[in-house]
């Protein structure tokens, strides 16, 4: 018998699957660029301001 799962975590789960199934045969670059599109619109629908990040896109994207 499987125990229950809490429900954070099928909530994280279901998320997780969402993003894999959005991003699955993405480069590392497409889902940068992904991931940066909805954070802006998010920040933009809430009205949140951040810092970004001082990093070169290359060292972002996991290249030397």
């Amino acid at each position: 018998m499987k125990a229950k799962e809490p429900k954070a975590m099928e909530e994280i789960h279901e998320i997780r699957e969402k993003m894999h199934e959005e991003t699955g045969g993405m480069s590392v670059h497409d889902k940068l660029l992904f991931i940066r599109e909805k954070a802006a619109a998010f920040k933009s629908k809430y009205g949140l301001k951040t810092k970004p990040l001082r990093r070169k896109e290359e060292h972002v994207a996991g290249h030397k």
